[in-house]
């Protein structure tokens, strides 16, 4: 996996193969870190359960409230405040409402709040030690000042937190698709909450009905002044218009017309009739005077008037019994009969009253027509005098209509306020709730808060969460040499060898090679002589150096262990303290430092007498010495030079302990006179800049670097950052070393 870009591959194994190295490191990741992501959750959940069993509990109270989209009418009136339509708008600005601070005050008032310690802080004793309370960590708080001695403002700042605690204590909420608001009050005590709960249940139905009360009585105070206005108004108007009819002599009759307009109608139609009547008169004495000028009596007693005359009918009817008798008389007598001559007598006289009869009426249609003439031209002279007296009024009649518009207004408006305010009185005393209770509060058996286990569990998991995100930030911040292929990128040369940490009770930890030749931390030493034994086949490297990047990275540990592996294989070894300013040889070994390099360079002793034996694997050594003033001279110096060449001939391999490579020029002079060098890196403690940083400086100066030591592993941990290390290995097969060190 590792070594998967450097590797020819399929492009489907490349498919298969990323999402298992994705795997693995998320896996690794968790292995590296789970102490510090379940330590933290452990912290987490301990001082949540801290926290919780130190809680007071606290009780939830509940009450329903529907708001009532019909409303039942006692009274057939129109309400001043309309009914609710419950809509979305309307029930958040419910909740609103039982929000509001005002109806938290009328709980206080009610349930006398403000003397309950719960609310009222200054009721409150001092407690102990309260984890959450930062007051109580540095002893008792301040005594609280009695409310009998608080100034006005502070009185109102202690009312106004009362009052904020109790509104606080209130969870409102309106349920989803219902016209149901839920009322939750939460308390210490399960029966004050009920308390609380229905309390704000009954007070804002109540504050409905005083509100909708409260507005029809001001509506019905409005409605009042208005009408006193409109009355005066609509007598005002009414009083303009009659004082201007009489003041213009327009006196009003039935819709509002005068009397010269009635008497002008009147007079028009009797003279229409008048003229009819003498038209017809006239032409009934026309004809009258036409058949008179024919000649005859029978034309004219043929006229209308003549025969409608009652009189001259019967006149006729007795001419026709006279001439009857006289028609049976001369039958029977002669003309000289005295019967006879009666009989013609008594006709003519008949005749001779019709004729007057006829006369009569003649004239009287003479006089009809005449007395027609006159009443015609009466009442033609009186219809034009009341024109003109009409005519002369028509102005006054049109600002006359104008008044008594404007008084039919004021009175239409003021009777429809007048029946307004009549419904509003009604309204007053017939209000009713737009809400009603759903179910009241009852007492909860049962805590709210705290929620021991729910809350702690959460805790838990937010410290994972917390853990986690530590962990990946303790990643980001972890610059340090982990592994062998973080090693190798930096261009420190293949991985020789992974020497883990040395546990156990050694006098020191060098001494494991000896003791303990199966433990893991000899067995890699083992693997570095190899790996050094291989880098040149036909020709196997003999002087060898170990440098650092920075001190204690384990470097002179390794470089023993290779002097003592190498001796205990049977091979001509020896070990070269060559570290003037710190050497630690001697003191890996046990043995004496008055002797040593320093001494055979400056040719004090020859090198025969500076060497000493290792005891334990039978190596020679060649400690540091002391008194060196100028290190790098001697090093540059001829006589090491010819030293290591005779030292070359001698052993079989030359282990050189140099000090870190850079600032210091030591090991870059030993660098340039050796076959090999190898790089001691310490496991996560090297920074990898720093590492980089030595490894630019090796190469610029032409060191012959053939690989990297990883010292000091944690295997166990090692084995949580590559599959591929060395050190995944080791600590898998620590049993068959028989120890992990």
């Amino acid at each position: 996996m590792v070594y998967a870009s450097a590797l020819p591959f399929h492009e489907t194994g490349l498919a298969t193969q990323e999402p298992r190295a994705e795997l693995s490191e998320i896996f690794r990741f968790f292995r590296r870190r789970w102490a510090y992501i379940l330590g933290t959750a452990l912290i987490v959940a301990l001082i949540a359960a801290l926290v919780v069993l130190q809680a007071t509990p606290r009780y939830s109270a509940t009450a329903t409230v529907a708001v009532q989209t019909q409303k039942g009418q006692l009274v057939d009136v129109q309400d001043v405040v309309s009914n609710l339509a419950p809509d979305t708008a309307t029930m958040e600005t419910q909740v609103s409402i039982l929000r509001a601070t005002r109806l938290a005050e009328q709980v206080v008032d009610r349930l006398k709040l403000d003397r309950d310690p719960e609310f009222n802080s200054a009721l409150r004793k001092s407690g102990g030690f309260v984890l959450w309370n930062p007051k109580s960590w540095f002893g008792q708080e301040k005594p609280k000042v009695p409310e009998g001695k608080l100034s006005p403002l502070k009185a109102a700042e202690r009312r106004t937190a009362i009052v904020s605690a109790v509104a606080k204590a209130f969870a409102i909420e309106a349920v989803p698709r219902s016209y149901v608001l839920s009322i939750t009050a939460t308390s210490s005590d399960p029966q004050k909450a009920t308390a609380m709960a229905n309390a704000l249940a009954d007070l804002y139905i109540q504050d409905g009905i005083d509100a909708k009360y409260e507005a029809t009585r001001r509506a019905s105070a409005y409605l009042q002044d208005r009408v006193d206005e409109l009355r005066a108004q609509a007598v005002q108007s009414d009083r303009a218009a009659e004082l201007y009819r009489s003041q213009s002599g327009l006196v009003g009759a039935v819709d509002g017309s005068t009397i010269d307009t009635q008497q002008l109608s009147e007079l028009n139609s009797q003279l229409i009739v008048a003229r009819s009547e003498r038209a017809a008169k006239e032409a009934q004495l026309a004809q009258l005077r036409a058949l008179s000028s024919g000649g005859g009596e029978n034309g004219v007693e043929t006229s209308g008037a003549i025969l409608e005359s009652p009189l001259i009918q019967r006149l006729r009817e007795q001419e026709s019994e006279v001439l009857r008798k006289l028609a049976e008389l001369q039958a029977t007598y002669g003309e000289r009969h005295p019967r006879i001559i009666n009989a013609n007598a008594e006709l003519r006289d008949l005749r001779s009253k019709i004729q007057d009869e006829v006369r009569k009426v003649a004239a009287s249609a003479a006089n009809d027509v005449a007395i027609a003439r006159a009443r015609e031209s009466t009442l033609a002279s009186s219809l034009g005098s009341i024109e003109g007296r009409v005519s002369r009024g028509g102005q006054a009649s049109v600002r006359l209509r104008e008044l008594q518009r404007e008084a039919d207004s004021n009175k239409s408006v003021y009777e429809l306020f007048l029946n307004r305010l009549k419904e509003t009185r009604q309204q007053v005393d017939v209000q009713t709730a737009d809400s009603r209770i759903v179910s009241s509060a009852i007492v909860p058996l049962n805590a709210t808060y705290p929620r021991v286990t729910s809350t702690i569990g959460a805790a838990a998991m937010a410290g994972l969460v917390i853990g986690i995100l530590l962990s990946l930030a303790l990643e980001k911040l972890d610059n340090t040499v982990r592994g062998a292929e973080a090693l190798e990128g930096l261009g420190g040369g293949a991985t020789l060898a992974f020497v883990p940490v040395v546990t156990g009770g050694y006098e020191r930890p060098e001494e494991v090679v000896t003791a303990r030749p199966q433990a893991m931390a000899a067995e890699s030493l083992r693997t570095l002589r190899s790996a050094l034994a291989l880098s040149d086949v036909d020709n196997p490297p003999k002087l060898v150096m170990l440098s650092s990047s920075v001190p204690a990275e384990g470097k002179t540990f390794v470089s023993v262990g290779l002097a003592r592996v190498s001796a205990q294989s049977g091979a001509r070894t020896l070990l070269i303290d060559a570290d003037m300013r710190h050497p630690r040889v001697h003191q890996a070994l046990g043995v004496e430092n008055h002797v040593g390099l320093v001494q055979v360079l400056s040719g004090e002793v020859s090198l025969e007498a500076a060497l000493q034996q290792d005891d334990k694997s039978g190596m020679l050594v060649l400690p540091a010495g002391h008194g060196a003033i100028n290190p790098p001279d001697l090093l540059r110096s001829d006589h090491m030079a010819s030293l290591l060449e005779r030292l070359r001939a001698e052993f079989d391999l030359v282990v050189i302990d140099t000090p870190p490579f850079v600032p210091m020029t030591d090991s870059q002079i030993i660098a340039k006179m050796v076959d090999k060098m190898v790089l001691v890196v310490r496991w996560g403690h090297t920074p990898v800049p720093v590492v980089q940083n030595v490894i630019k400086q090796i190469y610029r100066v032409g060191a012959p670097l053939v690989g990297s030591v990883l010292s000091r592993v944690d295997i166990s941990r090692q084995a949580n950052y590559g599959y591929g290390d060395y050190g995944y290995h080791y600590s898998r097969y620590g049993a068959y070393y028989g120890t992990k060190a």
